[in-house]
């Protein structure tokens, strides 16, 4: 049975919510990795609506198991349904995550393309030496309230849900939580919460289970590792 849990503030989802966040105010981008973020939420967000099911152990290599390919109608999540599908493995259902953050190259300029073209990022034509390029910026409020929901869960105002386990997960498990101006005991709180060691009765432990995959395998992404398994 399909569930959304938890729903976003941003169109699309936690992939949406990474890259909000990982736009500077005033342009240009933190991670040097933003791909293996977006993945990652990518991750969170098929689990999050009961598409897809983490599979494996630290030990074992963790994968991920598509249950539901039918398509949702929103060109974001069924391009990432679409290559999950075409990259299961007949012999396991699964993929490892390994290769999934592999088969996701450019997926963050995909999906900034999408949200300058809808409206959560605004783009400016510029030109230097005579070479035009794009500069995205991030709408002001939106990224503010995920700074904020961030915040109270890192002070402890506030219960994380599903989808704030995740977020602090990959914020995380990508590197991009030390940009974030938080003071260092508040980052340690995302930190413990990313390893699973507060979370409450509000995270569902498929969600639970996720955000394990995400904080290992999206580390050894961003260092050039695997993370166990084949597919």
């Amino acid at each position: 049975m399909r569930r959304v849990n938890d729903r976003s503030r941003i169109a699309f989802g936690l992939p949406g919510e990474l890259v909000l966040l990982s736009h500077k105010p005033h342009g240009g981008h933190y991670s040097s990795t933003p791909d293996v973020a977006v993945a990652a939420a990518e991750v969170g967000e098929l689990v999050l609506r009961g598409r897809a099911t983490i599979t494996g152990t630290r030990m074992s290599g963790f994968g991920m198991r598509l249950d539901d390919a039918e398509p949702s109608g929103l060109d974001w999540l069924d391009d990432a349904l679409d290559q999950l599908r075409r990259k299961v493995r007949r012999s396991t259902g699964s993929v490892a995550l390994g290769s999934w953050f592999h088969s996701r190259s450019g997926v963050f300029k995909r999906y900034r393309t999408r949200m300058a073209r809808d409206g959560p990022l605004r783009t400016e034509r510029r030109r230097v030496f005579g070479v035009e390029y794009s500069k995205y910026f991030p709408d002001p409020d939106a990224r503010a309230g995920l700074l904020r929901e961030l915040g109270e869960v890192a002070r402890q105002e506030r219960a994380a849900d599903n989808r704030l386990a995740l977020l602090a997960a990959v914020t995380h498990g990508t590197g991009l939580l030390r940009e974030f101006g938080l003071e260092r005991s508040e980052r340690r709180v995302i930190k413990s919460l990313a390893r699973g060691e507060r979370l409450g009765e509000a995270v569902d432990d498929a969600v639970g289970s996720a955000r394990a995959a995400i904080v290992v395998a999206g580390a050894a992404a961003i260092s050039g590792g695997g993370d166990g398994g084949g597919g």
